[in-house]
């Protein structure tokens, strides 16, 4: 059975952030490989949700770089991926500590 996959406002928010920079700042063609690759990271973690490593904020999430400036962070159980988290790596990184 495949997990159903949830994404939390906050992460929406995000990647609402990094397609509304990278349409400003470059073009729609880069906002498509990116919204590509995040699609097809969340197929890996949908066939394998414990491929990627436990993340050092939070055992109970784990960590996926998708390119040298974001990460995806979630976690899973039985019935759910949730990702709760796209995060932009230039940010603090005390921005993330509050991930559940």
């Amino acid at each position: 059975m495949k997990r159903e996959v949830v994404i939390t406002p906050r992460a929406k928010m995000e990647v609402e952030e990094i397609f509304n920079y990278l349409e400003t700042k470059w073009n729609n063609e880069v906002k498509r490989k990116f919204s590509n690759k995040i699609n097809s990271t969340i197929q890996l973690i949908v066939e394998n949700p414990e491929l990627f490593p436990i993340s050092s904020i939070n055992k109970k999430i784990r960590k996926v770089v998708i390119s040298k400036q974001t990460s995806l962070f979630y976690h899973y159980n039985i019935k759910h991926i949730v990702i709760v988290s796209v995060f932009d790596t230039r940010q603090n990184p005390n921005k993330l500590k509050d991930l559940k």
